[in-house]
């Protein structure tokens, strides 16, 4: 029996701010209760950069659960390809995966895809941005 949804929270910043982890927690646990699901205790990932050991760590345990509650979207890997695994890795165990600041749910490809979308809008985002601060 799946026995709910694992948090995911960071100790680093997400998307350029730090966010304190209680108030992850609280925007995951508010969302969860919105959304009708059982939330369980966060794993959390360390402050060290690029490191994803916690939710690497996850990945044995998703058989007995529904699936992986984010904070945001901006919490997954920087990689498309180590994103692409963790997609694959869900679906095969039958789990999903959601994102709680973003109210956004990935159940099929076509989800994940809206997700890879933001997260290419975000990376064109920055390059303007820093395009136009070169020229000043």
């Amino acid at each position: 029996m799946k026995k709910g949804w694992r948090g995911y929270v960071s100790s680093r910043a997400i998307n350029g701010q730090m966010i304190p982890q209680r108030v992850q927690n609280l925007v995951m646990r508010t969302y969860a209760e919105k959304s009708g699901i059982r939330y369980l205790l966060s794993a959390t990932e360390y402050h060290i950069p690029g490191s994803f050991m916690m939710l690497e760590s996850l990945y044995d345990g998703l058989a007995g659960l529904e699936g992986l509650l984010f904070y945001s979207m901006h919490q997954l890997p920087e990689m498309p390809a180590d994103r692409r695994r963790l997609y694959a890795t869900l679906r095969k165990a039958g789990c999903g995966l959601r994102f709680a600041l973003e109210e956004l749910k990935v159940e099929t490809a076509a989800d994940a895809g809206v997700v890879e979308d933001a997260l290419i809008c975000r990376a064109l985002s920055r390059r303007a941005d820093l395009s136009v601060l070169s020229r000043r």
